[in-house]
């Protein structure tokens, strides 16, 4: 799935749970376009940013336990062909042939 997709369900979903407007967990899913299991799946991603997700049985909605506020900011660029260029990191690097003599990549 889309990352930005993603993120924008996540956040359509804290505001339903906010709003104490779910409905019962098939009527969840539905609104979200969502099978039952990925529903679930998707409230456990959000209960990974330590969610106190709960559900009531006779109001039939999610809620918080505890207030909770979920903020996501993100951006993005497009970059031009001109404008690309290799990154490399890490560790030096030194390349040695098998017998033990470096080499130079320049």
């Amino acid at each position: 799935m889309n990352f930005i997709k993603q993120i924008e369900r996540i956040k359509k979903i804290h505001k339903l749970i906010c709003g104490e407007k779910t409905g019962a967990p098939i009527a969840f899913a539905q609104k979200l376009h969502l099978s039952r299991s990925q529903l679930y799946n998707e409230l456990e991603t959000i209960k990974e940013f330590d969610a106190p997700i709960k559900y009531c049985k006779k109001r039939e909605t999610f809620y918080y336990e505890t207030p909770f506020e979920l903020v996501f900011n993100y951006s993005f660029k497009i970059i031009k062909d001109d404008e690309s260029r290799e990154i490399f990191g890490g560790l030096n690097f030194r390349p040695i042939l098998l017998d033990g003599t470096l080499i130079s990549l320049l």
